[in-house]
Order: structure tokens, then C-alpha cells, then sequence
């Protein structure tokens, strides 16, 4: 067994807990949801802390549609590293009467969608975009969005209203899988060509097949591996240590690899230098060495290196995907809890710009 299969053999457990309640309280909910009456005293008051307790960083969504089938959604409300427990808890729902159940917000499909905050409207009608290109990083899919109806005065909200409309409009996977940039503006003179948003789906698609195409074959060798040491002064004379793998850096495939993962060990004692411990250079060394076991490069993943200083070290890794890595972190976190505290951030970064810092 795998340690993916394990570490899902555990979780079920505490999954069928909240499914054997939910559906104890299945009908009791879709009575509500039907009557369209106390919604938020007897049944939003009720399920909100059942999610809670699992501590799984997630939200939820919830309706019914002709009186019939009610729908329960999982949303990480964008968190990458929370996306693959909302599959696990969606994987692990039992079969119940008049109910389905989803993981991440899906695509839209009301031709009059809109959403409406304060006194804003965000729709097809008042949105556009054009694409940016850029020649040093073609597969990037960087978007300016128009807001015909911006404010100055509401430029947070007008920003924060176009990322909602969109999430809902596209999906939330395709917002975190397809799009690398967002940027939303209001009408400018000197634009490009205008592209309505309801066409947003279909070149998106047809950027993400051609990038699929072109990677989806790729592997890298770690024959081409290739450590440098570099040291850095602080301020206040910290020094930070970084070992590097910069043969991998200099590979012309890193699109292939879009994903990255940062792991973050926090040392709890450190020296006046911001250096740990002995004890906790071991810990250190066993994290290194297992986290780089437990994504190897021939399913997917590739060794960066680490930065040590500062009172902490950072573990760099290159993903073909997110899920995993997230998964692993987390394990991570819940083993090693003696005199550190791992924390991860996961982000897509298909040139690895992140390390440019690294090849100067």
C-alpha cells in the first residue's frame, strides 16, 4: 500500500464519521432547503460547525434545484493545498436519496449569470479581456479583464467582485489549474482587441490542450543534476546558506514542472547565527531525505535544494502537479512536531521564476 492509500485509509475514518451525520440529517436538510424557510437557523447553523470540526480548511456551498436534487459543494475558496482534501471528503460521500455531492465550485452554465455586491454588477455584459503575451514565457496565461463600470473609489471591490464572478463563471479548478495571471482594469483608450468573456472558457481551453500537448511526454533526468552552494549576509550579519540545484535550473523544460513547492521547517531554537541546533539539523536531515523519497523525480518531481538561516529552512521542490505535495506537507506537519513547525506554500510558477535570484 502507498502512502497516499494509507494516508487516505486514516483520513476515511474520520470522513465517514461526518457522512454517517450528515445523513442521518439528510432529510431534515433537503425538507429545509425545499421549504425555503429557516435556512440558516435549521440547516447552515447546523452543517457549518460539522465542517469546522474536521479542520480541513474548507467551505461550503449549498442549494436545490426544481425542488428535487439538493447539491452540496466543498470549496477550498482558492487554497491550493486544500483542494485535494476536498476531493478526498467529496470520494469518501455515501450514495444518498435527492443528494450529489462536489468538490471545487463547477463552471456556470446560466446563460444570464451574474453577481451582484454592494451596488456592483458583475456579468457578461460588462466584462471583457485580452491575453498578454510574453515572449520569454510563452505558456504563460496572463489576462487583463475590463471592468466597463469601474470606480475609482471601489477599485478593491470591483477587483475582489471580477475574481468572484470568474470563479463561479469558469470553475474553481480551471481558475487555479489554467490561468497563471489576472490583472483588472477599467476602460482605457489604447487597448487591444476586446475578447467578451464568455469566449474567456474556450480560449482557455485551447491555450491549456496546447500546453498539455507539448509537456505531457516531458521527464527530467536527474543525471543533469547539478549543486551550488551560495551564502548570503543579512542586516544584522545572519548569514543564509542555500545549496542548489542548478542543473535543474538551467533545463529548458521547466514549464513541464509548473508547480512549486516550498516547504518551510521553522527551528523553535535556534543560535545567536539564526542556525539550529544540532537536534535539529538531524530532524532537518531526515525531513530532506524523506520528503525527497516521498516525491521522487520519475513520478513527477524534481529536488530544487534548500535555504537554511534565519532561524529556518526552506525545502524547494518542482511539481508536475499540486495534490500530492500538498498531501505530503501536511503528513509532514502531523510527524515532525518536535522542536520544529513545518508549514508549506504551493504556487504555480512555470519558469521557476522564483529562483531566477539563483542564476544571477
Amino acid at each position: 500500500m502507498s502512502l497516499y492509500e494509507e494516508l487516505s485509509r486514516i483520513e476515511n475514518s474520520q470522513y465517514q464519521s461526518f457522512w454517517n451525520w450528515f445523513k442521518d440529517n439528510s432529510e431534515n436538510f433537503l425538507q429545509t432547503l425545499r421549504a425555503r424557510e429557516n435556512v440558516e437557523e435549521n440547516l447552515i447553523a447546523i452543517l457549518a460547525p460539522k465542517i469546522e470540526e474536521l479542520d480541513l480548511g474548507l467551505f461550503f456551498l449549498i442549494g436545490i434545484e426544481n425542488d428535487d436534487f439538493a447539491e452540496l459543494i466543498f470549496t477550498p475558496d482558492g487554497n491550493i493545498q486544500n483542494v485535494y482534501l476536498a476531493e478526498e471528503i467529496v470520494a469518501a460521500a455515501p450514495e444518498i436519496e435527492n443528494w450529489s455531492f462536489k468538490a471545487l465550485k463547477p463552471p456556470t452554465n446560466i446563460p444570464s449569470f451574474e453577481i451582484r455586491m454592494m451596488d456592483l454588477v458583475f456579468s457578461k455584459s460588462n466584462i471583457t479581456f485580452y491575453p498578454k503575451n510574453h515572449p520569454a514565457y510563452p505558456d504563460e496565461i496572463d489576462l487583463v479583464m475590463i471592468y466597463k463600470d469601474w470606480r475609482e473609489e471601489l477599485a478593491d471591490e470591483i477587483v475582489n467582485g471580477v475574481y468572484i464572478f470568474l470563479d463561479n463563471f469558469l470553475g474553481e479548478e480551471a481558475m487555479i489549474e489554467k490561468i497563471d495571471r489576472i490583472q483588472v482594469i477599467g476602460p482605457e483608450e489604447e487597448v487591444p482587441e476586446e475578447i467578451p468573456v464568455e469566449k474567456l472558457p474556450e480560449y482557455i481551453n485551447w491555450r491549456e490542450k496546447e500546453f498539455v500537448e507539448k509537456y505531457q511526454d516531458i521527464t527530467y533526468s536527474d543525471e543533469n543534476d547539478s549543486y551550488t552552494s551560495f551564502e548570503t549576509i543579512l542586516e544584522d550579519d545572519t548569514p543564509i546558506i542555500s545549496t542548489i540545484n542548478t542543473g535543474a535550473l538551467n533545463w529548458d523544460n521547466k514549464a513541464s514542472h509548473p508547480w512549486i513547492l516550498v516547504l518551510m521547517i521553522n527551528f523553535l531554537e535556534v543560535h545567536d547565527s539564526g542556525m539550529p541546533n544540532q537536534k535539529d539539523l538531524d530532524v532537518l536531515g531526515e525531513i530532506d531525505k524523506l520528503t525527497i523519497q516521498l516525491l521522487p523525480n520519475l513520478e513527477g518531481y524534481i529536488y530544487i535544494g534548500r535555504e537554511i538561516g534565519d532561524g529556518k529552512c526552506e525545502l524547494f521542490f518542482a511539481c508536475k502537479d499540486y495534490r500530492m505535495p500538498a498531501k505530503i506537507a501536511d503528513w509532514l506537519g502531523s510527524q515532525f512536531n518536535d522542536g520544529v513547525e513545518i508549514t508549506a506554500d504551493i504556487f504555480k510558477d512555470k519558469y521557476w521564476q522564483i529562483f531566477e535570484r539563483f542564476n544571477q
